[in-house]
C-alpha cells in the first residue's frame, strides 16, 4: 500500500468517527423527545386493558346474577330475607358481589345480606355499596325481577340485572380524565319459575 492510499484510509476513518460521534447525540436527543411519548403511550394502553378486563368482570358478574335469580324460585310476592327482600334477589346479589370480589375487583364493602336495598319499583331493588377507595364514588346494581319480554311471540318475564361500576383513571394517583368513567353492565334472562 503506497503513501497515497494510507492517507486517502486515514482521513476517512477520521471522517467517520467525526460523524458517528455527531450521531450518538443526535440519537440521544431523539430518545430524550420520543420516550416520553412512548411511555405514555404505555400507560395508556395498561389503564385502557385494566378497563376493559373490568368491564370483563362486571358483564360476568351481572351474567351469573341473573342465572342464579332465574334458577330460584320467584319469591317476589313472599319477601324473607333481610330488609323484606326476596331471597331470590339477595342471592342474585350475593352472587354478583361474590363474582366482582372473586375476580379481585374492588367491592367496596357491598354485602346483600348485611345492606339490605331499596325497592326502587313493584319488582324492582337497588343496592348501593360505600365509596370506593380508588373513585371516591359508590357502585350501584338494579334487579328486577318482571321485566317483560317477548321471545319468538310470546310473554315471558325475565330478570335484568344492571351494574354501575366508577372506574377511576389513576395514573400515579393523579386522575387525569377528572371523574370516574361509570363502566355499565346489563344481563337478562328468561325467569324459568
Amino acid at each position: 500500500m503506497n503513501l497515497r492510499n494510507k492517507t486517502r484510509l486515514h482521513k476517512t476513518r477520521l471522517a467517520s468517527r467525526r460523524h458517528s460521534n455527531g450521531e450518538k447525540g443526535a440519537e440521544l436527543v431523539e430518545l430524550a423527545l420520543v420516550l416520553p411519548m412512548l411511555l405514555l403511550m404505555l400507560a395508556g394502553v395498561l389503564y385502557y386493558g385494566r378497563a376493559w378486563a373490568t368491564k370483563d368482570v362486571l358483564d360476568g358478574a351481572s351474567r351469573d346474577g341473573a342465572r342464579v335469580a332465574v334458577n330460584d324460585f320467584n319469591d317476589t310476592s313472599n319477601p324473607q330475607c333481610a330488609g323484606g327482600t326476596p331471597c331470590s334477589v339477595q342471592a342474585a346479589a350475593s352472587a354478583v358481589v361474590a363474582a366482582i370480589g372473586n375476580a379481585n375487583v374492588d367491592t367496596c364493602g357491598m354485602s346483600p345480606s348485611t345492606n339490605p336495598p331499596t325497592a326502587t319499583g313493584t319488582f324492582a331493588w337497588t343496592y348501593t355499596s360505600n365509596a370506593c377507595a380508588a373513585s371516591g364514588q359508590p357502585w350501584t346494581m338494579l334487579i328486577e325481577r318482571a321485566v317483560p319480554q317477548t321471545i319468538n311471540n310470546v310473554n315471558v318475564m325475565a330478570t335484568r340485572i344492571t351494574l354501575s361500576y366508577p372506574y377511576a383513571w389513576n395514573f400515579v394517583s393523579v386522575n387525569p380524565f377528572g371523574s370516574p368513567l361509570q363502566l355499565g353492565s346489563q344481563a337478562m334472562m328468561t325467569n324459568l319459575n
